[in-house]
């Protein structure tokens, strides 16, 4: 599931589902996909790129 709104302290997936921040692994950041146990899985978020340039990871 993937990360669409956080309105601190919850995080909103695009299945509809709400959860605390507390209870995610990692750093949440919108656009971050989330596996079942909540864990963030995926950190390329272009939000984090400066006028659509990303750094090298």
């Amino acid at each position: 599931m993937k990360i669409e709104f956080i309105n601190y302290p919850y995080v909103f997936t695009d299945k509809g589902t709400r959860h605390n921040i507390s209870e995610i692994t990692g750093t949440p950041r919108v656009g971050s996909v989330l596996d079942e146990a909540l864990n963030v899985m995926s950190q390329d978020v272009d939000s984090d790129c400066v006028n659509g340039v990303c750094p090298i990871k």
